[in-house]
């Protein structure tokens, strides 16, 4: 399908726009500090990207928030179980750390998002967030100052379903009012994000810092900016 059809371009938050700052590790480490626990930023990094790996969504848990609540304090339980000693009051710990990342000071945007976003818009196209998140991206997209340069912010937890449902796809594409072959979306994950998108019939770029194999299922950039390029 050729891109001069689209009208509206998607954009998934963490890992696209977004950049844990500075790093996860870094961040635990920092807010754990303020619980008398000493554990290295290393090893808190590893930790959770074991956990994020194998730590899944509890599919039985309907609310969206409270799922994202329960699937994030997974994360953090597991990031530290192999570590000790063990926080004296874990509850208020995670509650900690689930406030730390709603701050727009935790997350560093890609250096050309802003003005990517900002380009975008000035030739005609509409841009939305298409996120796999909660309600604390709204606060991070406000304190970071894209707020301005989106034209929805379309939220998982909000909307009930996930990348790479089908549903989450066909919600966006309702509210946009167009046709699938009139939207690209950019994201980091070839399963949420590539996959996703196309099988919803629409386009889909990765952003990736992986060079491009020949076989690779879609087209993949570097950084943002290398959007206004493709889509002249």
């Amino acid at each position: 399908m050729p891109l001069s059809q689209v009208k509206a371009v998607t954009f998934d938050a963490a890992h696209t726009l977004y950049h844990p700052h500075p790093s996860v590790g870094a961040i635990y480490r920092e807010v754990m500090q303020r619980h008398g626990l000493d554990y290295p930023a290393d090893a808190l990094e590893q930790g959770f990207r074991q956990a994020f790996r194998c730590v899944a969504k509890d599919a039985t848990i309907l609310d969206g928030e409270k799922r994202e609540w329960s699937y994030w304090r997974s994360i953090v339980a597991t990031s530290i179980s192999h570590l000790s000693p063990p926080p004296a009051d874990f509850d208020r710990l995670f509650e900690d750390l689930w406030n730390e990342f709603a701050h727009g000071h935790r997350w560093r945007p890609e250096p050309s998002a802003l003005q990517t976003l900002s380009s975008l818009r000035d030739r005609g196209y509409r841009t939305a967030l298409l996120t796999n998140w909660d309600q604390r991206v709204r606060q991070v997209v406000a304190e970071t100052g894209f707020a301005p340069h989106l034209d929805h912010l379309f939220v998982s937890s909000e909307i009930g379903h996930e990348k790479p449902d089908r549903e989450i796809f066909a919600h966006c594409q309702a509210a946009l009012q167009l046709a699938p072959e009139q939207i690209l979306h950019i994201g980091d994950s070839l399963q949420h994000d590539i996959a996703g998108a196309q099988a919803a019939g629409w386009h889909a770029i990765r952003i990736s810092a992986e060079v491009a194999q020949p076989n690779a299922p879609c087209r993949s950039i570097q950084k943002l900016s290398e959007l206004l390029d493709i889509l002249e």
